[in-house]
């Protein structure tokens, strides 16, 4: 009856182990999105800058702001999108680190599972002979 509590509990650990790693591959995969999305948003910011340049400076704009527009100035207009590119960039470096933790807890899990699942089979080798 103890060799059979034991596999249940190996079992209940393999599980669990199996759930850790479904849970951060999903995060993995949301963290590498994400920056995908920001990158992109960088993309279309900056070539919207580059048009922006292209323009007189007199040349009345509108930003959207929430429902509505707001009537700016050239320069305020490219001062938001430098905004805008300057956090898109901090928001890839923090999602970057994420990743990267992220990655390592992967490792480190597949690591575990691969000891727990041959451990366990060792283990239950060894008190069967």
């Amino acid at each position: 009856m103890s060799s059979a509590s034991r596999e249940e509990e190996a079992q209940k650990l393999l599980g669990q182990l199996q759930m850790k790693m479904i849970d951060i591959q999903t995060s993995l995969k949301k963290s590498t999105g994400q920056i995908e999305g920001l990158k992109r948003e960088i993309q279309r910011s900056k070539l919207t800058d580059k048009e922006i340049n292209t323009l007189k400076p007199e040349t009345p704009m509108f930003s959207s702001v929430g429902r509505m527009f707001v009537l700016n100035t050239k320069a305020e207009v490219r001062d938001q999108i430098e905004k805008k590119i300057k956090t898109c960039e901090d928001d890839i470096k923090k999602q970057e680190g994420t990743k990267t933790y992220l990655e390592k807890q992967m490792r480190e899990c597949e690591t575990q599972f691969k000891e727990r699942l041959g451990g366990g089979a060792a283990g239950g080798k060894k008190s069967r002979s």
